[in-house]
């Protein structure tokens, strides 16, 4: 039985080794973005409950690792073990680019007239222009609709 769990132990962690800074990046930003969400539903007088809180952390960080996990053993089955992260590399990415974007919502709603205004709207100006729909919540919250979608 200790052969096969050592077997087992080695098998992993040559598996995880080579994405470990991955999964740590989008650990990172994940828990940077639950500390500033716990920021702001204090600031507004929110209940927090940890239980709450960290059942939807978890989840979040269990749904980032399987993506990228599955994302790596696709690369392993298709490309080989030759270290190219191309799929695990752009899944992280993208997780960590909307975590960015949640902290930077995070922070607006916390000082409105800080840095990050400027930014968050540079990077909603262009994911407008990438995507060809209006991002502006606000509107879409005033009309009571979800029609905004420009044409390509």
């Amino acid at each position: 039985m200790g052969k096969i769990g050592v077997g087992v132990g080695s098998v992993l962690a040559a598996y995880f080794t080579p994405i470990m800074g991955l999964l740590i990046t989008c650990l990172a930003a994940t828990t940077v973005d639950m500390y500033y969400g716990m920021k702001v539903a204090r600031k507004f007088g929110k209940k927090l409950t940890s239980k709450r809180n960290w059942k939807g952390t978890l989840c979040k960080i269990k749904d980032e690792f399987i993506l990228i996990s599955l994302s790596h053993l696709l690369e392993h089955a298709t490309m080989g073990s030759e270290g190219i992260f191309i799929l695990s590399g752009g899944v992280t990415v993208i997780i960590t680019l909307t975590e960015i974007w949640s902290i930077i919502e995070n922070l607006n709603t916390l000082d409105p007239d800080g840095p990050w205004r400027s930014l968050g709207k540079f990077l909603k100006k262009k994911g407008e222009d990438f995507v060809g729909v209006d991002l502006d919540l606000d509107k879409e919250n005033k009309n009571g609709n979800n029609n905004d979608i420009k044409p390509a």
